[in-house]
């Protein structure tokens, strides 16, 4: 059967279809549109018109599932809904026009679900940490002998921390700084990642595989995004490239990943400062994460392997 999931970010809202034949889940339709509801959001709360621009994406999307047969379509959000002050208010207004029950992630369970995802990816290590970065709140999970030990969720992603700290497309110096200062802020505060030490850090989201792309394109590579490594320097390199060569590199973003202009370097400085915290040495990126774990944990609860 074809089975389907819509994502409501921060950043963008995507329609994932999949088809699940009871045992192998393959995905076959990907549909992405650049809400960036996180921009409608003023003293804490959503206003009307961000609002209207989620229930006009989330009717198009479900159009578009219905075109394709979608059999079962699932709707969560994340700290898009999750991190404002009107948050019921805002999920019961969408939900009354669309005609179809929304579920909003918490933190915890956001994050749970990412690493159930990256566990039918990834053969993991005996020990790493997981990064979400998403547009509105960044997920770091902890494990160990393939079990989640630790998990939390940081209200701050690659979109909503550059909409507070970038004037421009690009940051200068000054504006880097404050970022990694905000960065060191809030993990410092995470009693429990100041114990972890480990070399294996994988990563989920638009902004870690856009970091990868951008990678493969300074190399010139041409291998497939996914089950890939960089390296902390790579990492690094590419969180300050922008400071020896801006129009440059800005050039190379349009070529690579135009969509991500002006939120790759804020995800770029959250995962460098996260791999320095750890002393971590090599991200992976996986190409599966919380849609993936979600479906499998909520709706399909079976085992499944994943193409």
């Amino acid at each position: 059967m074809k089975v389907g999931v819509i994502d409501l970010g921060s950043n963008t809202i995507r329609l994932v279809i999949y088809i699940w034949d009871g045992i192998k889940l393959e995905k076959i339709h990907n549909i992405k549109r650049y809400a960036q509801s996180i921009k409608f959001v003023h003293q804490g709360k959503m206003d009307q018109d961000g609002m209207d621009v989620i229930v006009q994406t989330l009717k198009e999307l479900m159009m578009i599932a219905r075109i394709h047969e979608t059999q079962q379509l699932n709707i969560f959000a994340t700290a898009s809904l999750r991190n404002i002050e009107n948050s019921q208010e805002t999920k019961k207004y969408i939900e009354n026009l669309i005609q179809h029950p929304i579920e909003i992630l918490d933190g915890l369970d956001e994050s749970l679900y990412g690493f159930e995802g990256i566990k039918r990816n990834i053969d993991l290590p005996g020990d790493g940490l997981s990064i979400d970065i998403g547009g509105g709140s960044t997920e770091l999970t902890y494990f160990k002998k393939n079990l989640a030990i630790h998990m939390i969720s940081i209200p701050f992603g690659s979109l909503n921390l550059g909409l507070k700290c970038v004037s421009d497309v690009l940051p200068t110096i000054a504006e880097e700084n404050q970022m990694r200062n905000i960065i060191r802020e809030q993990i410092d505060k995470i009693e429990w990642l100041s114990h972890v030490r480990t070399n294996s850090v994988i990563g989920i989201g638009g902004s870690v595989r856009a970091i990868m792309k951008l990678q493969q394109a300074i190399e010139k590579q041409k291998d497939s995004i996914y089950h890939m490594q960089l390296s902390a320097h790579d990492v690094h390199r590419i969180s300050q490239s922008y400071q020896k060569d801006s129009i440059g590199f800005s050039k190379l973003i349009l070529q690579v990943v135009p969509d991500r202009l002006q939120t790759v370097i804020p995800g770029a400085l959250i995962i460098d400062e996260i791999m320095n915290k750890i002393n971590a040495q090599q991200l992976n990126v996986s190409s599966y994460g919380l849609r993936e774990g979600f479906l499998f944990t909520r709706v399909l609860n079976a085992k499944v392997s994943y193409d």
